[in-house]
Formats: C-alpha cells, structure tokens, sequence
C-alpha cells in the first residue's frame, strides 16, 4: 500500500495510489511520484513502499533543483513538444513530466519495466493532473483590466488611497 505526503485533495491522492499500484502490478517499480511546481515547490509525494524510505536531501533536491530545470525542455532545440526526459542511472530511473505548471517526478527502481511506467503511469497521471494543472494556471494569471478597476473602487471607499 502507497502512502502520501501532500496538501492535495483526498481524491487526488487516492488516484495516485491507484497509479502507483496498477503501474507497480506490471513491474512498473515505482518508488515515488513528486509533484511539485516549474519553481521547485513541492505540492505532494505518493509512496509505493513507506517501509523502505528513500533519502530526504535527495527527494527535495530533485523537488527544488530539477523541477526547475523542466521549463528549460524546449529550449533544447528538440521541438516545442518535449514534455517527458527519462534519466537512467545505476541505481534507478527518474522520468520528468512538464505539465505546465506543475512537474511531475517519477522515480522507479533500476529493474523496473520502464514500458509500464511510459505506456501507463504516464498518460494516467497527465488525465488525472489537468485539473489541478488548469486550477494552478488560472490562480497564476493577472487579474483582467475590469477586475482591476473592481478592485481599485473597493479600495477606494475603504480610505487605502
């Protein structure tokens, strides 16, 4: 059973759990999942195994280093649609999802069938995050011009200008 560290609605992280299990009956191997802004700030974490934990420094180094790094993909001159960069090392595999503006990390064991983790995991969690995607972008953008002036009148009669 997955266990989850996070400020996301109950929902959201029950589905994840069901990510990580479904994923992880293929042999996916996922360890964890990070989400966590294009800024670096964590939003959450889901845990395939909690008995086996993986190191603290390095979980929030890839929350506060790597995640940043994200936006940088279409700058790599490989098409405006590089979205997903998997990084395989000894000791496992680490996929970066971009999904504006949220990043989605996985981090899975070094036998792990990565096909699972490509052609399942991944499409899953990018249906399942477009809300909170769509709910971020819209908290994110400027006031328009007629909320400004609203704002300003409110202002105005509480004696702040």
């Amino acid at each position: 059973m997955s266990t989850t560290i996070d400020l996301l609605p109950a929902n959201l992280q029950s589905t994840l759990h069901q990510i990580v299990e479904r994923t992880n009956s293929a042999s996916g191997g996922i360890q964890v999942i990070l989400l966590s802004t294009a800024e670096g700030v964590p939003l959450g974490r889901v845990y395939a195994d909690r008995a086996s934990p993986l190191n603290e420094d390095v979980l929030s180094s890839i929350e506060s280093t790597w995640a940043p790094a994200s936006k940088q993909f279409p700058l790599l001159n490989m098409g405006k649609e590089v979205r997903t960069v998997t990084a395989i090392y000894d000791h496992g595999t680490i996929f970066h999802v971009y999904q504006a503006p949220v990043v989605v990390t996985v981090l899975v064991s070094a036998n792990a069938n990565l096909g699972a983790v490509r052609s399942t995991a991944i499409p899953l969690l990018k249906e399942v995050l477009e809300p909170l995607c769509t709910t971020l972008l819209n908290s994110l953008a400027p006031p328009s011009r007629d909320e400004w002036h609203e704002t300003d009148a409110a202002y105005s009669q509480q004696g702040y200008y």
